[in-house]
């Protein structure tokens, strides 16, 4: 299989707010794995980045790691390509699970049907279903942090949902349940984040129940096993686990500790695991929940595909955005969800797009780029500023090899000035596609210090002992189109690191 990474930013309608952080904007990864001239697709979130190594550069270096593993797997065994990858990415939950849920999308395409037939979907869901597709799916709907008029417009926004779920920031708002509850009848789902006091949960539940609260969804730390044992024991309304299901090692406890576990396929490593953990968690008395992360359609429509598996669906995140990454799973303005009539998930991408920051052009998308070259562009907000191309090309002063890239790029004209985060995207992208074409070696020639910074931000170091001697007068620019001859940072002066060749090597940390 072969490896592309997409970078991507998604955008909600409302800053999305939580008991523990506000997103204006979440960045994150798309990825396609391609095989018989079809792709499935993935995606991977830059969210909670400390706790699941999901930072922008992480996911790329994870998924550098593995490039070459890919690129020897079979394309129609995604389980068997979650065994070799798992223990190599057993660090970085988030990439595997951009990768199990592409190869298992990309396997369904190639085989030419959807992905809960394949999995084995047919017949099950709330309503039942029957050979021809699984039950009718539906999903709550989520109701982020804020002022309570706020609140209640969010739900008056979206009326005749089967459930709501709420986040609250503290037990004892329970004026906002009361404001919300003048206007609907609907179960509500409230959502702790981790961040409540056990004394003031136990006070609330109560009222909780009585204002239709049908499920609490981890509302301690998840440390706290023993407080949430407790809970359990009192609580009138059943409490599911989200933080504190991270993996299988986790059922034990959480049968242990609450009445269900809410799932997500970015925390469980992929569809592979999540698959298991549900038929685990069925066995061992557990409630089940999908839910997502702050994603996209691409993660969204293979989330909706498990949904026959599981007791409550929660995914409707695509219903928040107001920027996404494509088109997939239909989700109708009360919650019903439709899964799409074609191969694989259903998702499909659209690049010229704002989501994208980081894409191949479409030249390169049109296999138009040349024998030797893949182009790479980065936007904003759906504009080309710059792009660059990976070529086949050897480091000066070394012999041919398969293994050198050289990247080599231009400015796109009448564009805004690319900033250094974005420069620094690019580079990141060209790398990552460099490395999943086979290179360890990544190389490009500027004397701008604006690219040089970007360079070394990326991983890139100078050629130690080149001193500027190797040059072929060519006007080659960096990736944001700053080079010699085009506007920029300008020159580095003499004697401050003069070499014009930055190079980026496999084996050296960022």
């Amino acid at each position: 299989m072969r490896l592309h990474v997409h970078e991507i930013r998604l955008t909600d309608h409302d800053v999305w707010r939580s008991a523990r952080e506000a997103i204006p904007v979440q960045p994150g990864v798309l990825v396609e794995l391609s095989a018989g001239g079809r792709s499935g697709f993935g995606e991977a979130s830059a969210f909670m980045t400390d706790r699941y190594n999901s930072s922008l550069d992480a996911l790329h270096a994870s998924l550098r790691s593995v490039a070459g593993t890919l690129r020897e797997l079979p394309a129609d065994d995604p389980e068997g390509a979650w065994e070799v990858l798992a223990p190599l990415l057993s660090g970085s939950p988030f990439a595997l699970a951009a990768l199990d849920v592409a190869a298992h999308d990309l396997a369904a395409r190639l085989a030419g049907v959807p992905l809960w037939r394949r999995l084995g979907a047919a017949g099950q869901g709330p309503a039942g279903g029957g050979t021809d597709g699984p039950g009718a799916l539906r999903s709550s709907y989520s109701i982020g942090l804020d002022e309570p008029d706020v609140m209640v417009r969010k739900l008056l926004e979206r009326p005749g949902w089967p459930a709501y779920k709420v986040k609250l920031a503290a037990p004892g708002d329970l004026h906002i349940l009361r404001a919300l509850r003048e206007h609907t009848d609907a179960p509500f789902y409230v959502d702790g984040n981790c961040g409540w006091e056990p004394a003031a949960t136990a006070a609330a539940l109560d009222a909780m129940a009585e204002l239709g609260v049908t499920l609490l969804e981890q509302p301690f730390p998840r440390e706290a096993w023993a407080e949430a044992r407790e809970l359990k024991k009192i609580s009138p309304v059943p409490v599911y686990a989200d933080e504190s299901i991270t993996g299988p090692q986790d059922l034990d406890a959480c049968a242990e500790a609450f009445h269900g576990v809410n799932l997500k396929l970015m925390k469980a490593g992929g569809i592979t695991p999540a698959l298991r953990m549900l038929r685990a968690a069925r066995a061992a008395g557990l409630g089940t929940m999908l839910g997502c992360m702050p994603e996209s359609s691409a993660g969204v429509s293979a989330t909706a595909h498990l949904g026959p598996f599981v007791d409550h669906l929660d995914a409707d995140s695509i219903a928040l955005l107001a920027v996404d990454t494509g088109t997939g799973v239909l989700l109708d303005a009360e919650g019903a969800l439709t899964l799409p009539d074609a191969p694989g998930t259903g998702f499909e991408p659209v690049y010229d797009g704002p989501a994208f920051t980081v894409r191949p052009t479409a030249a390169g998308r049109a296999g138009q780029a040349g024998w030797d070259a893949e182009e790479l562009s980065v936007h904003r907000d759906g504009v080309a500023l710059a792009s660059v191309r990976v070529r086949r090309r050897p480091l000066p002063g070394h012999a041919p090899a398969d293994t050198f890239r050289q990247l080599d790029g231009t400015a796109a004209p009448g564009t805004e000035a690319v900033t250094p985060e974005e420069r620094v995207a690019l580079l990141r992208g060209a790398v990552t596609r460099a490395v999943a074409d086979g290179a360890d070696t990544v190389w490009l020639r500027t004397d701008d210090e604006g690219v040089r910074e970007a360079c070394r931000a990326a991983g890139f170091r100078p050629l130690a002992g080149s001193g500027g001697q190797v040059r072929d007068g060519a006007a080659h620019g960096g990736p944001s189109g700053a080079g010699r001859h085009s506007a920029g940072g300008g020159p580095l002066p003499d004697g401050d690191d003069p070499s014009p060749l930055m190079v980026w090597k496999a084996n050296e940390p960022a």
